[in-house]
């Protein structure tokens, strides 16, 4: 049990690190996105560059970001009976869809595995006037899709245990505290 909690406790922060640098990041993509404004419509000289950047900025920001709002338990969701049921059988029913989440979150990671791999391999360039490479880019993608792989397994750990058991295998307050998470 104290090799389920500390695998859970290291998913848990490994996405939620990798989640803060995304969260930053984005600081500098609304700076990107201010700058290539300004030089659109200010000063009427557009980069040839930058849309296609924000672009592959914000793919990668989106699925580094994944896996911990995951973690956070904030993606989109309809909870008009979820909400109301306890706990633990909230879990129950989490278990019996796992399956599904699981299947998404491995398609997803070989999918975009294959397309890094492939963007590597041959030196993919984008087809536009800047042609940059699209490995850095397509390098991300597998990584967020194998963080929310990570963190959709910790999630099927945590609600078999207290689907089983009725307890909390890692208290929730402890995987959402800043300062740990930080840590």
């Amino acid at each position: 049990m104290n090799f389920l909690r500390a695998a859970v406790r290291f998913v848990d922060r490994l996405n939620g690190v990798v989640g803060y640098i995304a969260g930053v990041a984005i600081l500098g993509l609304v700076a990107l996105v201010c700058y290539e404004v300004f030089l659109r419509y200010v000063m009427r000289a557009p980069t040839t560059w930058g849309n296609e950047m924000i672009s592959f900025i914000f793919a990668a920001i989106i699925m580094l970001g994944a896996g911990y709002t995951l973690l956070n338990r904030d993606h989109v969701s309809m909870d008009i009976l979820y909400s109301r049921w306890s706990r633990r059988t909230q879990a129950t029913v989490d278990v019996l869809t796992a399956g599904f989440m699981l299947l998404f979150c491995w398609v997803m990671f070989d999918q975009t595995f294959i397309m890094a791999k492939e963007a590597l391999e041959t030196g993919q360039r984008a087809s536009s006037d800047w042609s940059p490479p699209l490995f850095p880019v397509m390098v991300s993608l597998p990584i967020g899709s194998g963080l929310l792989l990570l963190q959709a397994i910790a999630r099927v750990v945590r609600d078999l245990h207290m689907a089983i058991t009725g307890t909390e295998l890692i208290p929730e307050d402890a995987t959402h505290d800043a300062a740990e998470v930080r840590q």
